[in-house]
């Protein structure tokens, strides 16, 4: 419309018209029909039961430090099953949206081990992407327990990986509140969030020691 992107700004500001901020226009930008997932609800015990456990595994197994991806690694299939389902089902990603990642010893039979993982995780050869290979580290009991190497199952979305990560902080919250009600803190591995009253207490109990 031939008119200068600061004439738009200003008028914009002038009248309280809110703009997207640069990440959310990359997202629009990237998908362009919005959201290439859809999560269920309500949900159904089983599937409450199924969405307890993938956050459970993603909290514990999942790669976090990526901002733009959900990811999850591992060389048991059966836990990747659970994943998989847990993000078409829960998550309603679509199935040709996931992406494999194999990482493989060098004296792993590539070609079997690429038949082993599509046919457990039900996800065609043609979304996998290039397979690691590392050095093997000789004699070992690696030679059992990753005869297949290990499977990194994901999906390139921000947006689902912000939820995801936000269900990991509820299910942590709920976790802390159970300990506080039955006055159970010091179960092993419990660790009190900073500026909780537990939290408070301890350091109070600290300064009086000293």
């Amino acid at each position: 419309m031939d008119v200068p992107w600061r004439t738009v700004i200003s008028w914009m500001q002038r009248y309280g018209i809110p703009r997207r901020n640069r990440s959310e226009a990359t997202y629009r930008k990237a998908n362009p029909d919005g959201d290439p997932f859809q999560i269920a609800s309500p949900l159904s015990l089983e599937e409450e039961r199924l969405k307890a456990l993938a956050v459970g595994l993603y909290w514990g197994e999942g790669t976090r430090r990526n901002t733009i991806s959900v990811r999850l690694a591992n060389s048991d299939p059966l836990l990747l099953r659970v994943f998989v389902r847990f993000l078409t089902t829960i998550c309603g990603v679509q199935p040709a949206k996931l992406r494999v990642h194999l990482i493989l010893h060098e004296d792993v039979n590539l070609k079997r081990a690429l038949e082993f993982w599509s046919r457990q995780l039900a996800i065609p050869l043609s979304q996998f992407n290039k397979t690691t290979q590392i050095p093997s580290r000789g004699r070992g009991t690696y030679r059992t327990r990753s005869l297949y190497g290990t499977a990194s199952v994901y999906v390139h979305n921000s947006k689902l990986r912000h939820l995801l990560a936000g269900w990991v902080e509820q299910y942590a919250h709920v976790a802390q509140s159970a300990e506080h009600v039955i006055g159970n803190d010091e179960v092993a591995g419990s660790i009190p969030a900073v500026g909780s009253i537990e939290d408070f207490g301890r350091r109070a109990n600290k300064v009086q020691h000293v």
